[in-house]
């Protein structure tokens, strides 16, 4: 009589079809993260080719209102007023907090080079990180504590506060990725309560009403068709970047997919070369890349953990 082969459950799976499955799945989710990240880099090319011509404020606002068009099939299927709001103070301050992180990174990205800013927009994990314990009562252990003060020292290098001027660019940057990751603990809350159709609207017609004073107060409309196509080509890639993130978190398993979200930095740092000339020096080289490794152990400590990912993600930005 030979001996008992054991079996684990990932063995098992893979003999039943659910193994293939899922990798076949993870590999799909894989892909529509690095469609998100072809169209986040292309969102802030368009951002900085636009803040040549026209105030941030202007260009958040166009976006936002321009932007609306994807409740469109909401109002043709008729299920927009069906749309539940169990707490519309908190679909409120996240709307709020959604139009602050794109007015405040629409100026971060005109101000600074494209990776200078990309890079301190991923902070925006490390600060969802220290909320989670006040805000959503989550237990944060030792690692995820010092992966956090990773990132902050990260950021510390970049900005090198003392050694040179603090830009108004970097505290809107940074500013925009505190914004971004409050809005997802908002998110985790409401979301589990009415759904992320609400979630969406709200946020979406708030982060609108929201942008609109501060453009009042610089209001120019594009004088061009080439300025027009320039703003229609930076709602295109917002909706889809916002269509590519969902898909490749529905499809995959967050902790598989979190990690190919840093593509973006490769692809924004080839942008910002090929585009504006601009090359990173070695303080911004060296924070970058501690960011992006207290990122990664704070994704895989969320996976350890069995959270999804998906709400922190790397990489936020406008």
């Amino acid at each position: 009589m030979g001996r008992p082969v054991a079996q684990d459950s990932s063995q098992a799976a893979y003999r039943d079809g659910r193994g293939e499955s899922r990798v076949g799945d993870n590999l799909i989710g894989a892909g529509w993260m690095i469609a998100s990240c072809v169209a986040a880099t292309g969102m802030s090319v368009g951002v900085r080719t636009l803040s040549e011509h026209l105030e941030a404020p202007m260009i958040a606002f166009l976006r936002c209102l321009l932007g609306l068009w994807i409740l469109a099939p909401m109002l043709l299927d008729g299920t927009l007023p069906g749309v539940r709001l169990t707490r519309p103070w908190l679909h409120l301050l996240r709307g709020v907090l959604m139009g602050g992180a794109l007015n405040f990174g629409y100026f971060a990205l005109g101000a600074l080079e494209l990776t200078t800013a990309t890079l301190l927009f991923f902070l925006a994990p490390v600060f969802a990180t220290v909320l989670a314990g006040p805000i959503l009562g989550e237990r944060v252990g030792a690692p995820r504590w010092a992966a956090v003060g990773a990132g902050f020292l990260g950021a510390i290098l970049i900005l090198r506060p003392g050694a040179a001027p603090l830009e108004a660019g970097a505290v809107a940057a940074v500013a925009s990725a505190l914004c971004f990751a409050v809005s997802l603990m908002m998110s985790r809350i409401i979301g589990r309560e009415d759904g992320p159709r609400a979630v969406m609207v709200t946020s979406t017609v708030v982060a609108t009403l929201i942008s609109l004073p501060p453009a009042l107060l610089v209001w120019r409309l594009p004088d061009s068709l080439t300025l027009w196509g320039w703003i229609t080509f930076l709602v295109l890639a917002s909706s889809a970047r916002m269509y590519a993130d969902i898909a490749a978190y529905t499809r995959g398993e967050a902790g598989f997919i979190a990690p190919f979200s840093y593509l973006r930095l490769l692809l924004v740092g080839l942008a910002g070369w090929l585009l504006f000339s601009e090359i990173p020096d070695e303080w911004e080289a060296l924070g970058g890349s501690v960011i992006v490794l207290s990122t990664l152990v704070i994704a895989y400590r969320e996976r350890r953990a069995g959270r999804a990912v998906s709400d922190g993600a790397p990489g936020p930005g406008p």
